[in-house]
């Protein structure tokens, strides 16, 4: 049984899967298709923050273990509800996840219906998770609790968010820090109100100065990537409702993403020793590592021959590898489509990449779990 990689991507864009919202029935769909084609299905269930119902799942097609992981997620950036119905236009596939990741997982699916277990030495994975925009939730779970993930872990994985089919042996990770000053609301004034704000200010000078030095510092350069830095980002909000009250509360987010080789933890204990000095709570969210695999390792080797490409690159963005590195340690991003069309209000993908990704995978797998190929 082969799918339609055209029809697939259309159809999962029919689904509306933003991360806000549940994407239990896009991801039932996925499990019909995959069930379709013989692969052992593993579902993670979870509730988010707010309650909403999720879903990733993990399949399997042959027996044993490693082998290779073709990894997406279905969950994507709030869109508009026109958004959801897709158009082709100009040899193109537009609608909200077209690019990211739809289609690309799209792309995986079709690449595995031309293969029976039967065909498979080592087995093949497709992974397919829920929240990778907010923080790589569905991403972390798998990677705690998915025993089909763990027998993966061993073998390579393909993230497939779109490259263009370049390969990628590197990216950023992410970490996140929240401080909150608490003041007192009252009218300017009567002088009984307590400015949040004020607490804040000694903070913010020294984000400053370890902004200043992750910008110029070699200790936080990398030069594989472009730009070879990453931004101690700051952002500052009161939530105030008018200026003649007294803010009674002043929330600093601080975002940076760490590249391979930079040792975070002195930045994060220093942000934390200010905000305790100020009287300030800090919360640090550890998102989520960068992922590095050597540009001389085997799997990156083998995928220039298969994708044709001269030399592996980085990207300046983030996956669901920074949740999944901390199992698996051969991973590359390799994905048709053009990351510029992500998150777009006009989102799309073109058909030829598509095409060219079915192709691609199909030769991985053949590669890998027929052929045994290193």
């Amino acid at each position: 049984m082969k799918f339609d990689v055209v029809q697939l991507t259309r159809k999962m864009i029919e689904y509306p899967s933003e991360s806000q919202t549940s994407n239990v029935e896009v991801t039932e769909q996925i499990e019909k298709w995959l069930t379709q084609l013989k692969f052992k299905i593993e579902r993670i269930p979870y509730k988010d923050k707010n309650g909403v119902d999720k879903i990733s799942i993990i399949a399997k097609l042959g027996n044993g273990k490693g082998g290779l992981s073709l990894m997406s997620h279905n969950d994507v950036v709030p869109a508009l509800p026109h958004q959801y119905k897709s158009r082709l236009d100009n040899g193109r596939i537009y609608g909200r996840g077209s690019c990211d990741m739809k289609g690309p997982l799209a792309a995986t699916i079709c690449a595995a219906s031309q293969f029976k277990a039967s065909d498979l030495k080592k087995p093949l994975y497709i992974v397919v998770t829920a929240d990778e925009e907010i923080q790589a939730v569905g991403a972390k779970l798998v990677t705690e609790k998915s025993k089909l993930f763990a027998e993966a872990s061993t073998g390579y994985g393909i993230i497939c968010e779109p490259t263009r089919l370049n390969v990628v042996y590197a990216h950023k990770g992410s970490l996140s820090i929240v401080i909150t000053s608490k003041g007192k609301a009252a009218h300017t004034s009567t002088l009984k109100g307590t400015n949040a704000n004020i607490r804040m200010i000694p903070f913010l000078q020294d984000m400053k100065k370890i902004y200043e030095r992750v910008i110029k510092g070699k200790q936080y350069r990398n030069d594989e990537f472009d730009p070879p830095y990453s931004e101690w980002s700051i952002g500052i909000n009161d939530h105030n409702i008018a200026t003649n009250i007294s803010p009674k509360m002043s929330v600093c987010t601080i975002n940076y993403r760490p590249m391979p080789g930079v040792d975070v933890e002195p930045l994060i204990k220093e942000t934390i020793a200010s905000a305790k000095k100020n009287d300030l709570k800090c919360e640090v969210r550890r998102v989520g590592n960068p992922i590095y695999t050597q540009p001389s390792s085997t799997l990156v080797n083998t995928a220039l021959r298969i994708t044709g490409k001269r030399k592996a690159r980085t990207v300046p963005y983030g996956t669901d590898g920074m949740a999944f590195v901390k199992k698996m340690k051969n991973l590359v991003v390799i994905g048709p489509g053009d990351i510029s069309q992500a998150h777009t209000v006009d989102e799309w993908i073109d058909i030829e990449q598509l095409k060219k990704g079915v192709d691609l995978y199909a030769n991985f797998i053949n590669h890998i779990c027929v052929n045994e190929k290193r």
